[in-house]
């Protein structure tokens, strides 16, 4: 085996300016952050309206421990079976609220902060891998400007993202740390610690161990000194049982994660979207192509996509993207092949880069995991995107090694052309960030983009019934009923609206569907009953009510609700004992006070002082 190449500190190399020392990562950071203040006066859109304007769960310490038990949607929907086991997540929620209330100001500069933490962690996995100061200063600088990031900054309740992405590039920086000859033990304890963060926070995390394996076959050594790429130089055995002992104590934290998602999720994972293996492996190319041309190409960004299934072997369907995916994987292992005999530690680099890159992706395709018509989202990039910028961070530098030193003259000119590069990338993502302002805003631009997408239209039509626009709103309803029959989000609107107007009839009609599509959600069930009611039916609408109080015991106004329809029956007696259970769920609910004071009379009863 070849002598391993010398690792040496972080300084500048020989005839090397010295100021990208400290200025370097300054210049990148304060970038970042300039790039992302626009959001600081943008409001509540998309998912915040649930997980954070009326999630009471997140108002008081005493839900807590509840943090760890279930799913982050469990507070509104406590049978719904779903994989999002992410305690830290609302544990972050919670700290926001407590500092900020409903100021969105506050929650959006958290999360601007959050992605400067991570790209200042990008930068330094980059002078890790690299040795390389402006190849991590590249490669932060694109992290923290790239717009495909828009969304996982702008949209606050996307902070998972750059939450998990934190603690899993912390947990690798402690590992190398703890690595180093003379290193305290306390950097494995940091590094586990992270890892456990990184779970805690997304499901992702659970590819730390890959990771950590992947850079000990890759780099070898257990003193951060590097074996020269990958290969069997150093003998597969001794590079497996390398890979294997650094990796054991996070697939130890990963054994102590399962078994406790398990308990709280009631399954390790649900299947969302039923899909045949032929679907699913069908649409992996054409998803891969989507993705890639978004890393290389971030424009037309939205919340929303129309990113079909496919199942068949048709040419624009599958072929194509097989082909030039295929391509792509050539131009790769050539480059790295070149790269390898030019430059060694280069290719080492190149080797983790990809593979971060591969592993961080392998998660979001498994589309029977991820709804309906929601294939890919931007923030689904955001982890990968790491290993994404570290390759283009390379073939920049190696790019530049290849121009004669007589075109490198003035550096001012040149300095210049980056500085308008980089304004460039951070004007498009700024300009992406406004499109976050509002629901309408971008809802309409996801409509644009994405046409067929039944979530898109769906959410544009609830979007306009905010604006008091109800006939636009019943017409894009009915467009995305059209697309997808079955669409639960879209018939339970509908009903709502329907409802709204007092045409009962319609709204019994499209309630009954919904409940039949998705039977989780308590409030259909009851607003099914008040339909009923309205037009005749106590009986059907007795029985509607009482399903809703099964899915959500407490949920509100249901034995207000009841009441009134025992009311309607004439069982007074009853019908108090309800209103009076719902008082003592909320006790100054003004409806069921008049109604308990009105059925009192009926029953020649006081009725109790709450």
């Amino acid at each position: 085996m070849a002598a391993p190449e010398t690792c040496t500190e972080f300084g500048p190399r020989a005839g090397e300016s010295r100021w990208p020392r400290g200025m370097l990562p300054t210049l990148v950071l304060a970038a970042t952050f300039a790039t992302y203040t626009a959001t600081l006066v943008l409001g509540f859109v998309f998912d915040d309206h649930v997980l954070i304007v009326t999630n009471d769960s997140i108002r008081s310490w005493q839900y807590f421990p509840s943090y760890f038990k279930s799913h982050i949607w469990s507070f509104r929907y406590p049978h719904l079976l779903a994989n999002y086991y992410r305690p830290l997540f609302l544990i972050w929620l919670r700290l926001n609220d407590s500092l900020f209330g409903l100021h969105a100001w506050g929650w959006h500069l958290t999360s601007v902060l959050a992605h400067v933490a991570v790209t200042y962690l990008v930068y330094h996995l980059g002078l890790r891998l690299a040795r390389d100061r402006w190849i991590a200063g590249a490669a932060g600088l694109i992290f923290g400007l790239h717009p495909v990031h828009a969304e996982a900054v702008a949209d606050i309740t996307s902070i998972q993202e750059p939450l998990a992405s934190f603690f899993i590039l912390a947990a690798l920086l402690a590992f190398f740390r703890s690595r180093e000859s003379g290193a305290r033990r306390g950097w494995l304890a940091a590094s586990l610690f992270f890892a456990a963060s990184a779970l805690l926070s997304k499901e992702s995390g659970m590819v730390l161990p890959l990771l950590i394996g992947g850079w000990a076959w890759i780099y070898g050594g257990t003193e951060g000194t590097e074996s020269a790429g990958i290969g069997f130089r150093g003998g597969f055995l001794r590079h497996s049982g390398e890979a294997g002992m650094a990796s054991i104590p996070f697939w130890i934290v990963v054994l102590l994660y399962v078994p406790v998602r398990i308990h709280a999720l009631k399954g390790f994972a649900h299947i969302v979207t039923p899909l045949s293996w032929k679907q699913e492996l069908g649409t992996i190319p054409s998803v891969l192509l989507f993705y890639l041309r978004l890393l290389v190409w971030p424009f037309g960004l939205s919340c929303y996509y129309d990113t079909p299934y496919v199942a068949s072997l048709s040419w624009n369907g599958f072929l194509l993207s097989a082909i030039v995916l295929a391509a792509v994987i050539v131009v790769g292992v050539v480059w790295y092949l070149r790269t390898r005999v030019s430059a060694p530690k280069l290719a080492s680099a190149m080797e983790f880069a990809w593979l971060w890159l591969i592993l961080t992706l392998l998660p979001v395709l498994n589309f029977r995991y991820l709804p309906a018509n929601e294939l890919a989202h931007d923030r689904y990039l955001y982890l990968p995107s790491v290993g994404f910028v570290f390759l283009v961070a390379i073939a920049l530098r190696q790019i530049w090694n290849l121009v004669p030193r007589s075109l490198r003259q003035p550096v001012w000119v040149l300095a210049g052309g980056g500085l308008l590069a980089c304004a460039g990338m951070g004007y498009a993502t700024a300009r992406q960030t406004l499109f976050w302002s509002d629901d309408l805003t971008l809802n309409y631009r996801a409509h644009q983009i994405a046409p067929r997408n039944v979530s898109a239209t769906t959410s544009l039509a609830a979007a306009v019934a905010e604006h008091g626009m109800d006939g636009v709103a019943m017409s894009l309803y009915q467009e995305a009923l059209v697309i997808q029959p079955e669409f639960w989000r879209a018939t339970v609107n509908l009903a709502y609206l329907y409802f709204a107007q007092g045409k009962y009839p319609e709204a019994a009609q499209y309630f009954a569907r919904a409940c039949a599509a998705d039977p989780t959600d308590g409030d259909q069930f009851l607003y099914l009953g008040m339909s009923l009611l309205r037009i005749g039916k106590p009986e059907e609408a007795e029985k509607a009510v009482h399903t809703a109080l099964l899915v959500r015991p407490e949920g509100k106004d249901y034995h207000l609700g009841l009441g009134l329809v025992l009311k309607a029956k004439g069982d007074f007696i009853e019908a108090r004992q309800e209103v009076e259970r719902e008082l003592a769920l909320d006790p100054q609910n003004p409806q069921a006070q008049a109604l308990l004071k009105d059925l009192s009379q009926r029953t020649n009863t006081t009725p109790k002082k709450k």
